[in-house]
């Protein structure tokens, strides 16, 4: 019998395999073609097209989990494949938009942590010294007002910051993230049931409430200020952390084990009154819940924090014992993503069981499409393949390295401060 190991290396090679076929070089440099969401015509709508340098979507992502794979499998084609991406990205640096220079998943921080991650990886000092040396001409940038979530502002570049400052003895990103940190406490919105943060604009149709979860919302927040906690020791991160949690428990749906994503309009219900329904992704709902108390709960050993760490483990795990039909495998918002919370969960609560289910939704993906010969269902909604890392097939075949090697391989999902 084929070990689960054997089936999980397959899986990421063939999907390797894959994007070094289709990846378009220029040069030195490569690309790809792949669906994604854009705004058309008054709407959102699914276009074929090339792809920028970020973490998040662009070729940064596509080359750490190329990079990554090479460890494994020391394949020239992976290496070479992800050094063109490599070369895409820093040839396209200086065009970073200054908006998101600061951010993780959309800037400069997502993408200087990756080509470090890949200079590690591939054995080139010389690319960890120049992606510390860019990250540094960047990081003075100031981010607007609701520059403030996991994707696209302040929490998501804390914790890589504080981890890079302290890996290369760079206090300049110590600094900058504490800096970070304490915009964060001054743009709380202070209530009766906690701290909150406005995330999105309400005047450019942002949601009315402020959100709940991890992506865009307070759990996101509250993750990055305990690792401000943890690198510091300051009472001020903790207790807005612990304010952050208030809030987003008031909103706690027991009946679901889940928090209501407060992005769309609330509904009424057969037997009570109009709420808002739950998301079930990394980006919104349960499964980002659980990565961002588990980490919380690590740093601050705080019970209350784990009893709900475990609840958003448990509504998570729920969720992914059906049989698989063409639901969205990407990180962001499918089920490699939702795996991800009880592969985390395994390691953070020394708990197996979670780390068994996690690989048994590995086989059954495996089976309905690495085998089957079928394509892997991407975040692209209407949309077909996206070679990406949080939306496509980077991510997906992250997801099997995860499962082969959980504690070699670090999430892509929740970048500690301290891994």
């Amino acid at each position: 019998m084929t070990s689960e190991r054997t089936q999980f290396l397959e899986a990421a090679a063939a999907i390797g395999a894959d994007l070094c076929r289709d990846a378009i070089w220029d040069g030195p440099r490569c690309n790809w073609l792949g669906d994604s969401m854009e705004p058309l015509l008054g709407g959102w709508n699914v276009v074929l097209r090339s792809f920028s340098m970020d973490l998040y979507g662009g070729t940064s992502g596509v080359g750490l989990f190329l990079a990554r794979l090479y460890q494994l499998t020391g394949e020239r084609i992976d290496r070479a494949t992800a050094e063109g991406a490599v070369a895409h990205c820093l040839s396209q640096w200086d065009q970073l938009p200054p908006h998101v220079r600061l951010s993780y998943y959309a800037g400069s921080v997502g993408i200087a942590n990756a080509l470090i991650e890949i200079g590690e990886a591939l054995g080139r000092s010389d690319l960890v010294e120049l992606a510390l040396d860019k990250l540094s001409s960047h990081i003075g940038v100031e981010p607007g007002p609701f520059a403030i979530d996991v994707i696209n502002g302040r929490a998501g570049a804390i914790p890589p910051l504080l981890r890079l400052g302290a890996r290369y003895s760079s206090p300049q990103f110590i600094d900058r993230a504490i800096q970070l940190g304490e915009d964060l406490l001054a743009y709380a919105r202070k209530g009766d049931t906690g701290w909150s943060w406005t995330t999105m604009d309400p005047a450019g149709g942002g949601a009315k409430q402020d959100l709940t979860g991890f992506s865009h919302g307070t759990a996101g927040v509250v993750w990055a200020l305990a690792e401000l906690h943890h690198q510091t020791g300051r009472a001020d991160f903790v207790e807005a952390a612990r304010q952050g949690i208030r809030y987003e428990q008031s909103f706690f749906q027991p009946d679901v084990g889940n928090w209501p994503d407060f992005r769309g309009e609330p509904v009424q219900q057969a037997n009570g009154p109009a709420r808002f329904n739950c998301s079930l992704a990394w980006c919104h709902g349960a499964p980002g819940i659980a990565l961002g108390r588990l980490r919380t709960y690590q740093i601050t050993r705080d019970m209350e924090v784990r009893k709900q760490a475990e609840t958003a483990v448990q509504t998570t795990a729920r969720s992914l014992t059906g049989v698989p039909g063409k639901e969205s495998y990407s990180l962001c918002h499918g089920i490699a993503g939702n795996t991800e919370a009880l592969i985390y969960a395994s390691s953070v609560l020394g708990e197996p069981t979670w780390l068994r289910l996690a690989r048994q939704t590995g086989l059954r993906g495996i089976e309905s499409y690495h085998l089957a010969g079928a394509d892997w269902p991407c975040g692209i909604p209407g949309g077909e393949s996206n070679p990406s890392l949080l939306l496509g097939l980077a991510g997906i075949g992250y997801f099997y390295l995860r499962l082969i090697e959980p504690e070699r391989f670090p999430s892509v999902l929740i970048p500690c401060s301290a891994q």
